[in-house]
């Protein structure tokens, strides 16, 4: 460096880029949703777009609002020891909403199982739910 040169300085990222990445995950799963509306629940079906750690973006077949608290049931796609179905619960708050989708803001989640799958013979990705046992009949003996 001479002197009388002018040096320039990169100035510092800015505040967005200085945050961890935040990774978007092209997950396509049914996802369940329940709001409450006044007394009444609002309960729906829709596909998951895409979920990060902080958001989750979906269909849905209700408006929802805007600031409305939402519960999520994601089918999970990964099982527990190859043999328990999995799905992930979130608690939020949608941030943005048009007709037929939302995105909600995560503020708690959790994984939950759903339940065994049933292996006889085949891969558990082509299994059904396993079926439970037929009832019990009670015998009643007469003294």
């Amino acid at each position: 460096m001479n002197f009388g040169e002018r040096t320039e300085y990169v100035s510092a990222p800015a505040e967005d880029s200085l945050r961890r990445e935040r990774r978007q995950f092209p997950i396509e799963q049914t996802v369940h949703y329940q709001c409450a509306k006044g007394r009444t629940p609002v309960v729906g079906v829709g596909k998951t777009f895409e979920i990060s750690s902080q958001e989750v973006h979906f269909t849905t077949q209700h408006t929802l609002q805007q600031g409305e608290k939402v519960r999520l049931a994601v089918d999970w796609p990964a099982m527990l020891d190859n043999a328990c179905r999995m799905k992930l619960e979130i608690f939020g708050r949608v941030i943005r909403a048009e007709r037929g989708t939302a995105v909600v803001k995560i503020e708690r989640y959790e994984f939950r199982t759903r339940g065994l799958l049933l292996r006889l013979g085949h891969s558990t990705a082509d299994s059904e739910p396993a079926t439970p046992p037929p009832a019990r009949r009670r015998i009643r003996a007469d003294r």
